[in-house]
């Protein structure tokens, strides 16, 4: 866990006072900050929902900005802070009264919202691919995302995204120059593993992916890597970990992926396209 004790405000590497908050504060899990006894400090975090930027009316071509809701606390003052080991949230001080306690709705992130009085956090796990989309890890599920008010893509100011999104966010903070694209644009940066589809069967009883010709898909050296892309079509997973039978794509390894309620580790078969046909590429270098 990241813990944060009551004293002067300090990111490890990252020396500041409560007068000049910075925007943001990229850090890696096992870093500790510390909190000014002197202040009275707000924790900000983003409600877990899916959201739609599909407002009648906005623009361009129908679209609008879907706000997004926060639930916010006051800190005690000898209160000790955990929180999770990978994700986002703020942290602030010399917030307004009128800032509500049970549920707040912004279209920019908070920490541009209370510019000067809020930073946004994201606590990655290392400096991997997965890593970085570990950021993202408990922000929402937000369809078609787009740029905010203040020009900002959404994923890119860690207010959320779409299942394509996740995916390009990591290789964007990896350096790559990679678009913003849905699951079917994201193909110009991808390069097939294997030609067909994999499709779940059950030899034995067991669920693998396995193509036309009952070749199961491989994991490991010759096959699928933690960071490949699993392509549904109208979907797309990131492959995390084998955790199912060793070496062989099937039903109970994990992926990363954004749906539902946003970012989050699942099974293949609870990740709400199972059964269905599979793609599998690899990020272009």
């Amino acid at each position: 866990m990241v813990g944060f004790a009551l004293a002067v405000l300090l990111a490890a590497l990252h020396p500041i006072g409560p007068a000049e908050l910075p925007s943001e504060l990229l850090i890696r899990r096992g870093d500790t900050l510390s909190l000014a006894k002197d202040c009275v400090w707000i924790l900000i975090e983003p409600v877990r929902h899916s959201y739609g930027n599909m407002i009648p009316g906005g623009a361009p071509a129908g679209l609008g900005v879907d706000p997004l809701g926060y639930v916010s606390r006051t800190l005690g003052t000898d209160e000790h802070l955990i929180v999770p080991d990978e994700g986002v949230f703020y942290l602030g001080t010399s917030l307004p009264d009128s800032l509500p306690r049970d549920t707040a709705w912004f279209v920019e992130p908070p920490n541009l919202e209370f510019s000067g009085r809020m930073v946004q956090i994201a606590v990655r796990t290392d400096d991997s691919y997965i890593g970085f989309l570990m950021e993202l890890i408990n922000t929402p599920f937000i369809m078609a995302p787009r740029l905010t008010p203040g020009g900002s893509h959404q994923a890119d100011s860690r207010l959320g995204t779409d299942c394509a999104a996740l995916a390009v966010y990591g290789r964007r903070r990896m350096g790559y120059r990679v678009e913003y694209l849905g699951p079917s644009g994201i193909l110009r940066y991808l390069d097939s593993l294997e030609s067909g589809q994999f499709s779940p069967g059950s030899p034995s009883g067991i669920e693998l992916y396995m193509n036309g010709d009952g070749k199961a898909m491989p994991v490991g050296a010759g096959g699928l890597s933690p960071g490949d892309i699993l392509h549904f079509g109208s979907q797309v997973s990131v492959f995390y970990r084998d955790c199912g039978v060793s070496g062989l794509l099937d039903a109970d390894d994990l992926v990363i992926q954004s749906w539902f309620d946003g970012p989050h580790i699942c099974v293949l078969r609870e990740n709400g396209f199972f059964p269905r046909p599979l793609r599998v590429y690899r990020w272009r270098e």
